[in-house]
């Protein structure tokens, strides 16, 4: 009886064991290897690395150091040359050598001086009107020599009349406006404390 008892338990239990293989195996389901894997999951697997999609670093060119015209402004310039140079017509034509010291070079001083000078030796007389300046434009410039050179041409428009001691005109017009192109070149020292730009040479183009 107790044998019987025993037998059944055991065929209980058998049965039991297989109804929770059965609900585990329909819960689970079977690995076959071929299953998708879910997205939302990490992957520690090291993706293949695709050329296009390798970052690479954004470089930028090197500026040059050092170079001697860096610090030079052709328009910055030019606005002071023309000033200069409307000064120093002025001054010349009127005989201002006082005005002039300190914007000429001393060969160009000498120069200017001797025509101012020999003006009122000859009792000559100027009528003089500056109407402005054109254009300007650098046509040559080195900055690595000292001193330092720039040309500028000017184009201009300005009324001379020069007259002798019998007030005739002999030279110009009260007239008349003159268009007068002129070549100057400014030189400045480099290693000079508080050099400025002076007019080395002048020349009619």
């Amino acid at each position: 009886m107790n044998e019987a008892i025993q037998y059944m338990d055991i065929i209980f239990l058998a049965v039991v064991a297989g109804i929770v293989l059965l609900r585990l195996r329909s819960v689970l389901g079977k690995r076959t290897g071929s299953e998708k894997k879910d997205p939302n999951l990490f992957s520690y697997d090291e993706p293949a690395s695709q050329p296009s999609d390798i970052a690479k670093p954004i470089t930028t060119p090197k500026q040059k150091s050092g170079v001697a015209s860096d610090w030079f402004d052709n328009e910055d310039f030019l606005n002071g040359a023309k000033g200069a140079y409307e000064m120093i017509v002025t001054n010349f034509e009127n005989g201002n050598i006082k005005e002039l010291k300190s914007l000429l070079e001393d060969n160009v001083l000498n120069d200017f001086s001797e025509v101012i000078t020999q003006r009122k030796q000859n009792s000559e007389q100027v009528e003089f009107s500056f109407i402005g300046i054109e254009s300007a434009e650098i046509i040559y410039k080195d900055l690595n020599s000292s001193p330092m050179e720039v040309t500028v041409r000017f184009v201009s428009e300005m009324i001379t009349c020069i007259k002798n001691n019998k007030d005739e005109v002999i030279s110009g017009s009260l007239n008349q406006i003159q268009k007068i192109t002129d070549v100057w070149t400014f030189s400045k020292h480099k290693n000079k404390k508080n050099s400025n730009w002076l007019l080395l040479a002048t020349s009619a183009d």
